[in-house]
C-alpha cells in the first residue's frame, strides 16, 4: 500500500481500507446514498429535504485526519481505537493551494466512480454521464474543514465551478465561519451544556467557549442548519438544547440518530440509536416548545428537519 507523509500509516491504512481516496491531506469517499441511487433508485435525506440529486454529490474534506475534537459518536478511526496517542500530536501538513485541493478532490472522485461505467447496462447511460458531471460538494467526511487555512478560497473556487457547497463544521474556528458562505453551513451542536461537551465530544472550555462564540455570529449567515447527533441517554433531552437554538438563531435543525457504523462502534452500541418513531416525538417536543417548526423527516436516515418560524426560507434549493 502506498504511504502518505502526511498521514499516520496505522490511520492511513484504515481509510484505504474505508475506500478513501487520498491525496496529501484531502480525501474523497463516495457515500453510500450513491450506490443506493444508481441501483435502487433510493436518495438520500439532502436530496427529500433539499432537492439535492444524490448521485451528483461528492462527499469529501480537505483536512481528512485533522480534527480538535474527539467525538465518541464518530464513525472514523480514531487514534484511542487503534492503540495510539490522541490526534492532538498529529502534525500539521504542509497545505496545498485551494485550486490544486479542488482538482485533486475532482480526480479523486472519477477514481471512484470509473468501475460503475462497466454496469451502464443496470443504470443507465444518462444517470452515469450525470454521475460523472457532479453538482453538489459535501465538505463533510471526516477531520474539520476549517482548519484547512484556505478553506473560503476553496468554497469560492466550487461556486465558480457551479457547484452547491454543504459545508459540516464543529464550530470551533469562529473567525473561519465568520468569513466562509457555502451554499447552506451546518454548525454540529451535539452538547447542550460544558459537562455534556466534555462527555461527548471530549473537547475543551475553551473550544465549548469558541462554538458559543460562532452561534452568536449566525444570525448574519444566509442560510444556516444546526444538527444535533442524538445518542440514547447521553443528549437525548431535547429542551435542553432550545436555549442554544434560539440563541443561535439558525434557519434550519437537523436532528439525527446516531448511527452504530464504522469505528463508532467500539464506543457505542445499537441501543445507543433512536427509532425513527423517537427522533420524531423528539421534533414534536422542539416543536412546541420553541419557534422551531417541523417541516419534514426521513425514515431510512433517522433524521427531522425543523424551520425557525422567524427566518423561514424555501427548504428545497434545487426543484
Amino acid at each position: 500500500m502506498e504511504k502518505n507523509e502526511n498521514i499516520p500509516n496505522e490511520i492511513y491504512t484504515v481509510l484505504r481500507k474505508q475506500h478513501y481516496q487520498i491525496k496529501e491531506h484531502s480525501a474523497v469517499k463516495l457515500c453510500g446514498w450513491v450506490k443506493k441511487a444508481l441501483l435502487e433508485n433510493k436518495s438520500c435525506y439532502k436530496s427529500k429535504f433539499y432537492g439535492i440529486a444524490t448521485h451528483r454529490c461528492i462527499q469529501c474534506t480537505p483536512s481528512v485526519i485533522w480534527c480538535q475534537q474527539s467525538c465518541i459518536f464518530c464513525w472514523r478511526a480514531l487514534p484511542s481505537d487503534i492503540g495510539m496517542d490522541n490526534n492532538s500530536n498529529y502534525k500539521m501538513p504542509k497545505w496545498d493551494e485551494p485550486e490544486i485541493v479542488a482538482e485533486n478532490i475532482l480526480k479523486m472522485h472519477n477514481t471512484l466512480i470509473t468501475g460503475y461505467k462497466g454496469i451502464l447496462d443496470r443504470i443507465g447511460e444518462q444517470k452515469y454521464n450525470e454521475l460523472a458531471n457532479p453538482k453538489h460538494v459535501a465538505l463533510s467526511l471526516s477531520g474539520e474543514p476549517t482548519i484547512y487555512p484556505y478553506f473560503k478560497e476553496l468554497i469560492e473556487i466550487f461556486h465558480k465551478k457551479g457547484f452547491s457547497t454543504f459545508v459540516v463544521s464543529n464550530g470551533i474556528l469562529t473567525e473561519v465561519i465568520e468569513e466562509i458562505n457555502p451554499t447552506q453551513l451546518y454548525i454540529s451542536v451535539d452538547a447542550y451544556d460544558l459537562d455534556s461537551y466534555k462527555k461527548i465530544c471530549r473537547g475543551t472550555e475553551t473550544q465549548w467557549n469558541k462554538i458559543m462564540d460562532t452561534l452568536d455570529i449566525l444570525n448574519d449567515k444566509k442560510r444556516t442548519c444546526l444538527r444535533t447527533t442524538i445518542i440514547r441517554d447521553y443528549n437525548d433531552d431535547i429542551e435542553k438544547f432550545i436555549p442554544i437554538y434560539e440563541k443561535a438563531n439558525a434557519n434550519l435543525i437537523e436532528l439525527k440518530s446516531y448511527m452504530n457504523v464504522g469505528y463508532s462502534r467500539k464506543r457505542l452500541n445499537l441501543d445507543d440509536m433512536l427509532k425513527h418513531e423517537e427522533i420524531l416525538e423528539l421534533s414534536k417536543i422542539l416543536d412546541n416548545n420553541s419557534f422551531y417548526k417541523l417541516e419534514d423527516d426521513a425514515f431510512d436516515s433517522r433524521v427531522s428537519v425543523l424551520m425557525n418560524e422567524n427566518k423561514k426560507i424555501k427548504l428545497k434549493l434545487f426543484e
